[in-house]
């Protein structure tokens, strides 16, 4: 066994003089594999650099694929339990960071330190310690995720109750953090570093927002609370209240004015298929084709379902009703207005729902 050992390190030590390769163990235990970059006299040109081989991970698979690197579990042979590697046998050139119970990242030993993390024993969700900045943030949202869907109703009370506020957020660092002992110039500059990026942290500027707590008392479906029991609110869930606060002001607005407000009903999960239900479409009129015309025209319109009775009108130029059409259909529909009937011309048509004009247009009719 002992013969086979030193085969072993004898054949190891070879293929470091062939390759020119170095291993290195230094004083302070850091073990170094690769060429390492020593001065101006090395042999590679600065154009090359980069392709200085540090360490390199073959997997057993296509392309050397599937090479990982293991970290503690020395009793756990078969589990994969923290690893940086290539995920699966094929060589997909992607990096895989592997943590069973989470992933952190962190810019220092300290907790306060950790920029973002993964973990399941505090909740499912990706907490980011910093401002995300990005160029746009979509959220699934297709109607096929969803089941038990509800409408948003009467929120314009509850809405009032909310007290918007500006703040200062606290710091999450320790203002008086020891860097330790500086040794070289190195950690010289690193201190510097860290006590002006700290300095900089301490100058956050004023925000806007809400208390969760209030946030919570109006509208408890917009608050999480994590298991350390501080709350969070779902600022982008908020969006769909402020359209229901709008959508009950137009209808307010509309009531004062004598007029009957068009509510789009919100589908229910009977009437939702794989797309949104017809409901959800908003009144409009659009100009009639052809224009001019002589024979006959088409006059589309889109009326939500919600509509119980909707009516084209015809008027001469003197504002005279010449003629009726009943608009029958709804969501995109059409009625067809016959040449013969009127004389030539210019009108103007208009679609009235439930006693609520939607919009009127101009036509010609040539002879």
């Amino acid at each position: 066994m002992k013969q086979n050992h030193l085969i072993l390190i004898t054949a190891l030590l070879l293929a470091t003089v062939q390759l020119k390769a170095q291993i290195t163990v230094k004083t302070t235990g850091q073990v170094m594999v690769g060429e390492e970059y020593t001065g101006s006299d090395h042999l590679i040109p600065p154009s090359q650099f980069d392709t200085i081989t540090v360490l390199k991970v073959f997997g057993p698979f296509n392309m050397a694929a599937g090479g990982r690197l293991r970290f503690g579990d020395a009793n756990s042979l078969n589990a994969m339990n923290v690893a940086v590697g290539e995920a699966g046998t094929t060589d997909t050139d992607q990096l895989w960071l592997h943590g069973k119970k989470g992933t952190y990242l962190t810019s220092s030993a300290w907790a306060q330190d950790t920029v973002a993390y993964y973990d399941p024993l505090l909740g499912n969700f990706f907490k980011f310690n910093c401002d995300v900045k990005t160029s746009g943030v979509f959220i699934q949202s297709d109607s096929r995720f969803k089941e038990d869907i509800e409408p948003v109703e009467d929120v314009l009370s509850s809405l009032s109750g909310l007290e918007p506020v500006t703040y200062h957020l606290k710091p999450n660092f320790e203002s008086n953090r020891n860097m330790g002992e500086v040794y070289t110039e190195k950690d010289k500059k690193d201190k510097e570093f860290f006590d002006k990026f700290y300095q900089e942290l301490q100058q956050d500027p004023r925000r806007y927002g809400f208390l969760a707590q209030n946030v919570q008392e109006a509208f408890p479906l917009l608050v999480r609370t994590d298991k350390e029991g501080y709350r969070y609110v779902d600022y982008i869930g908020l969006i769909p209240i402020l359209v229901q606060s709008i959508n009950e002001l137009q209808a307010k607005i509309a009531r004062l004015n004598g007029e009957t407000p068009i509510v789009s009903k919100a589908p229910t999960q009977s009437t939702m298929g794989n797309e949104l239900s017809e409901d959800r479409v908003s009144a409009k009129l659009f100009q009639n084709a052809p224009n001019p015309f002589s024979n006959s025209t088409e006059i589309r319109y889109t009326l939500p379902e919600s509509v119980t009775q909707a009516v084209v009108y015809i008027y001469d130029l003197q504002g005279k009703q010449v003629k009726s059409i009943a608009a029958n259909g709804r969501g995109t529909a059409s009625v067809t207005l016959n040449g013969n009937d009127l004389s030539a011309g210019m009108y103007i048509y208009a679609l009235v729902a439930d006693g609520q004009e939607i919009d009127s247009k101009r036509m010609i009719l040539t002879k």
